[in-house]
């Protein structure tokens, strides 16, 4: 896991540096302004300045867990000048430590890591990512910023704050190595988190991998093919079929006129001859197509009759061995929305018969 470790910016001057740790190693990444982020960043911590950050300590021995924090959060908010966003987390025994921030500082610096592509995981007061043993004083110092840290204090090495709160009190520095072992400590369990509540950190949700992105356009990609492919199957087989159709007609024609030489000739000779005969012209075709087909689909199933009356009526005498034939015919041009009328009889041979008008819808 490689970790990111820099110091919290408040301000646009501020340019702090930028550390990258992989497996324990330190490596100097530059300074903000030319940060570029690597694909292995996982863990981002910024450490906020002293100057910028108050931390108190509160000693709650009758609450515990969550409960002692939202009371020390509580109590650090009404001690302190305006409005603040303040976390709390369990230092040792019955004591909570808090930090609080002011929103316009939290905000500014957010928005500068955030222009250099960098989105804090961890966002901890520097004083407390130190790991104090005793009740002692000691400094710390990083990236130019130096704190001084007690038990239950943490100030800005400042001399007028080390003649007001230490005096003569003994200062043990925290070398460089010790320092750096701390910081690791407090990314992995930090003692609280600035990044909580309204500065809680919200990722954007990633729905895909870039593997399955790549296998999803895959997969869209055949289906497109797929789809193309059984077009032009069918498209292939509605000419297969209506070439075959039209060379039937075109046969049926031609027993009547051999002259005829094409499909396009025949119809034209047919208009011509409903037109000489004065039947309306355009009607009879797709009637006795309805007509044909539902009697090809109803199986036993003859026509006895067929004529075509200038009103645009064709009258049918359908014949079946019995009236279920002949009903299945009927639904099937019923369905096909032509209007018809039906009346069944039977001829000296017992079969069904059935006289039936088509008109167009």
């Amino acid at each position: 896991m490689t970790l990111l470790i820099t110091r919290f910016p408040t301000s646009e001057r501020d340019d702090p540096k930028v550390f990258r740790v992989i497996e324990g190693d330190w490596q100097d990444a530059g300074a903000l302004s030319n940060f570029e982020p690597a694909v292995d960043d996982q863990t981002v911590m910024a450490v906020v300045a002293p100057e910028d950050v108050r931390c108190h300590w509160f000693t709650l021995p009758d609450v515990q867990g969550r409960q002692a924090e939202s009371v020390a959060i509580l109590r650090a908010t009404e001690q302190s000048l305006g409005v603040v966003h303040c976390s709390a987390g369990a230092d040792y025994n019955e004591v909570v430590a808090t930090a609080t921030i002011t929103p316009e500082v939290m905000q500014r610096g957010l928005d500068i890591l955030s222009a250099r592509g960098l989105n804090p995981d961890i966002v901890l007061p520097f004083a407390l990512s130190l790991a104090i043993q005793s009740d002692g004083v000691f400094r710390a110092e990083m990236d130019g910023v130096s704190v001084l840290r007690g038990a239950q204090f943490a100030i800005p090495d400042d001399a007028v704050l080390r003649d007001l709160v230490i005096g003569d009190a003994p200062i043990e520095a925290i070398d460089t190595d010790a320092l750096r072992s701390m910081l690791l400590s407090a990314s992995a369990a930090p003692l609280l988190n600035l990044r909580e509540g309204v500065f809680a950190k919200r990722e954007r949700a990633v729905w895909l991998t870039p593997e399955q992105k790549f296998w999803v356009r895959r997969l869209l990609t055949a289906l497109i093919v797929v789809t193309m492919l059984l077009t032009l199957v069918t498209l292939a087989k509605y000419w297969m079929a209506t070439a075959s159709e039209n060379n039937a007609a075109l046969a049926a024609a031609q027993t009547i006129d051999p002259a005829i030489q094409d499909i396009d000739q025949s119809e034209s000779m047919l208009a011509a001859s409903l037109n000489r005969q004065g039947k309306t012209q355009g009607s009879f075709a797709p009637l006795s197509a309805a007509l044909w087909r539902s009697v090809k689909a109803s199986p036993n199933v003859s026509v006895r009759e067929l004529r075509y009356t200038p009103d645009g009526i064709l009258t049918v005498v359908l014949a079946a061995p019995t009236a279920d034939n002949i009903n299945k015919a009927l639904v099937t041009i019923q369905q096909d929305g032509f209007r018809i009328t039906a009346t069944s009889r039977q001829d000296t041979t017992g079969a069904t018969l059935v006289d039936m008008t088509v008109r167009m819808p």
